[in-house]
């Protein structure tokens, strides 16, 4: 057979890496803040919400894993009990959350949280839930997504990409 080895054709989606099959790359994992959820709710009854926003951001969060924290989580659930959400509508949202992957509290989060609130604590003011919803994501080492400006000051200091989404 002189030596040639003949690769069989793939099956459509998969990628071969450095000789082995492989499955379809994964989808990129965004972290979404509850600013950023909101937003996307919004939209599901005004699309005007985020009509704003650049085409090649809302392309590549309809493409990603979307997850969120605990702590966004919490505080989503917390504004619905302040807001005296009725029983329909709020297990109509716990249905939608469930599609979100949810990134638990380990060791990592918190050693960078314990980064983050030293660093807040220096002069840089910001919200103890976002602290902990940026150090997720740089525990991860994922992007987040969020319609809050502070983040950008995380994430000048800090190795967070901020996916900024203006709300207006």
């Amino acid at each position: 057979m002189g030596g040639r080895h003949r690769k069989r054709p793939l099956p459509r989606g998969h990628a071969r890496r450095r000789g082995v099959m492989a499955t379809p790359l994964s989808p990129e994992v965004i972290l979404c803040d509850n600013s950023f959820v909101s937003r996307q709710e919004r939209a599901r009854s005004d699309p005007a919400a985020v009509a704003h926003w650049p085409q090649d951001v809302k392309d590549r969060l309809e493409t990603a894993l979307l997850a969120i924290s605990i702590f966004a989580l919490a505080e989503i659930r917390a504004g619905r009990v302040y807001a005296g959400w009725g029983e329909k509508r709020s297990l109509a949202q716990e249905a939608r959350l469930a599609a979100f992957l949810t990134v638990p509290l380990d060791e990592r989060v918190i050693e960078e949280y314990v980064k983050l609130h030293a660093w807040s604590l220096k002069g840089h003011a910001t919200p103890h839930n976002d602290l902990w919803i940026a150090a997720t994501a740089i525990a991860r080492g994922i992007p987040l997504v969020s319609c809050d400006r502070h983040f950008m000051a995380i994430a000048d200091d800090h190795a967070l990409e901020h996916i900024y989404l203006p709300a207006s």
